[in-house]
């Protein structure tokens, strides 16, 4: 090839490859976003990505997917046939591809928010996104990781129907919105306050960033309300549907079934739990978002937040009064937003408080807005959150792990326990491996030399609350028994021979005694 075909060949290639960038661009803060989200999930999740890790539901749904249209998440049913469509061999709680799934879908959220929200540090983006990541509603979701995939994924469709409801754009944006976010709440219904807070943090940044008069703002603001509604027409329309189809009805989990039919009044009194959570954490479910130190730095993000929003209601003001009070009334929503979750329903665990994150991402988006006069202020600003960001972020990361730890040592704590159990119910006299097995007092499991774990006790975060007791009483224990020791014996109900003399006359295990064979039954008395 001559040198001047090799010229144009580079030419060329130098095109096609300008050409595919345009096509694959992503904006800086996208990518810092995604980036943090990804590195400080690893951090945070790693050793629940590379251990399996099995406790509370996930004992008993290691190869299920759980509740789906009964507790009103139609949607989760759809994915959950998909996957078995795709790959025809059932489902499993696979921690490592499952959970980066998870991660991504995350790091793709926080990256669409960043970006939507015009956040031009990448330090402040990927703070943004870590804090994201590493928040311990996402550690608690991590603890059914035979939905995670699914669960995450809800929330990547929630936050880019969002985004497509809040932008601007033609009405078939706004209806992929409204879809995305119905199907969303179909899969898991706790990431409903996401939607709530993008379209008031979306409201917050025109009124900070654009002069118009105020029925703009105002119709603007109707429209994302209107699409709001709207998701949730989708959410109940699916839901009536899928009830139909699969000739069911609702359960009545934490209220799901009275959706619609609670009065005003208990509307309003949740309303106030809302705020009050906000500012001050007292249920257990945000509490355990904020553990022991971490509430202080929570104040401090909080303080920072305020300061810099009134900074903006007093800019507003002097250029345009009714702007200022819309920005100020959309600033004294953001509470009822993030917490929406307690408006929904009066029963609110550590899984469902997702929504509060945006707390955060909002004090990201502010630091980095804010055009003050004074230059050092606003770099000031600026550098406050990424500090407190970071800060957060960091001692989340150290908190997952300790969550994780603790489950690890429980497990195989309980492991141990329960090798011990099969082998003192096959060194029993008389013990046959055809003989039914009868558990007395199945749920009551004692034992004075266990271990507690008692330095972990501060850790009470939904699926990680309980002691190494209450891991070997959990609901599926027999499940357990089966699948991580080996021993699944045919059993009898403990009802048919508890009344019987030599039952009543044993022990209680792990006391000699304890474990007999009476009538062709071994019977283990706990």
């Amino acid at each position: 090839m001559s040198g001047g075909e090799q010229e144009r060949s580079r030419k060329l290639l130098s095109e096609g490859e300008n050409r595919m960038l345009k096509r694959i661009h992503l904006s800086p803060s996208f990518s810092a976003a995604l980036a943090g989200a990804l590195a400080f999930g690893l951090m945070a999740h790693g050793m629940g990505l590379f251990n399996k890790l099995s406790w509370h539901d996930d004992i008993f749904s290691l190869f299920m997917t759980g509740n789906t249209v009964s507790v009103g998440r139609w949607m989760l049913h759809v994915f959950s046939q998909a996957e078995l469509l795709i790959f025809g061999n059932g489902h499993f709680s696979l921690p490592l591809f499952n959970g980066l799934i998870s991660l991504i879908c995350i790091g793709v959220s926080a990256g669409l928010t960043a970006d939507y929200f015009q956040i031009r540090s990448r330090p402040l983006a990927a703070a943004s996104g870590a804090v994201m990541a590493v928040f311990p509603a996402v550690t608690a979701l991590f603890g059914f990781m035979f939905t995670i995939h699914y669960y995450m994924t809800a929330l990547l469709m929630m936050t880019a129907g969002g985004l497509l409801i809040c932008g601007e754009g033609g009405w078939w944006k706004k209806a992929a919105g409204v879809l995305l976010c119905g199907c969303s709440v179909g899969v898991y219904q706790a990431f409903l306050p996401v939607l709530p807070t993008l379209v008031l943090m979306d409201q917050i940044m025109v009124l900070c960033k654009r002069e118009e008069k105020a029925g703009f703002y105002l119709k603007r603001l109707l429209i994302r309300a209107l699409c709001a509604a709207g998701a949730m027409a989708v959410y109940f329309a699916g839901n009536r549907l899928f009830l139909r189809l699969e000739q069911t009805e609702l359960e009545n989990y934490l209220g799901i079934s009275q959706a619609g039919s609670t009065t005003l009044g208990t509307y309003l009194e949740r309303a106030g739990t809302a705020y009050r959570e906000f500012f001050r954490p007292t249920r257990d479910a945000l509490t355990d978002m904020y553990p022991q130190r971490l509430y202080y730095v929570y104040l401090l993000l909080l303080a920072l937040s305020a300061a810099l929003g009134i900074g903006w209601v007093i800019r507003t003001w002097k250029k345009n009064p009714a702007r200022a009070c819309l920005l100020a009334g959309s600033f004294a929503l953001i509470p009822l937003g993030c917490n929406f979750v307690f408006v929904m329903s009066g029963e609110v665990h550590s899984l469902m408080v997702y929504g509060q994150v945006m707390a955060a991402v909002l004090a990201a988006c502010l630091a980095d807005w804010t055009e003050l006069s004074l230059p050092r202020f606003r770099r000031a600003g600026a550098a406050a959150a990424g500090v407190i960001l970071a800060v957060l972020s960091i001692l989340y990361v150290r908190y997952d792990n300790i969550c994780y730890l603790k489950t690890g040592l429980q497990q195989q704590e309980a492991i141990s326990w329960y090798t011990t159990l099969v082998t003192r119910i096959e060194s029993t006299e008389g013990f046959r491996d055809e003989l039914p097995v009868a558990y007395i007092n199945r749920d009551n499991m004692q034992d004075r030399n266990l271990y507690m774990l008692d330095e972990m006790d501060f850790i009470q975060l939904a699926a990680y609350d309980v002691n190494t007791r209450g891991y070997l009483n959990n609901w599926a224990w027999e499940e357990f028994l089966a699948r991580w020791c080996g021993f699944a014996p045919e059993t009898v109900d403990p009802e048919q021979v508890k009344e019987w003399p030599e039952v009543k006359e044993m022990q209680s295990y792990p006391d000699e005694g304890s474990i007999r064979v009476i009538r062709d039954v071994l019977v283990v008395n706990f």
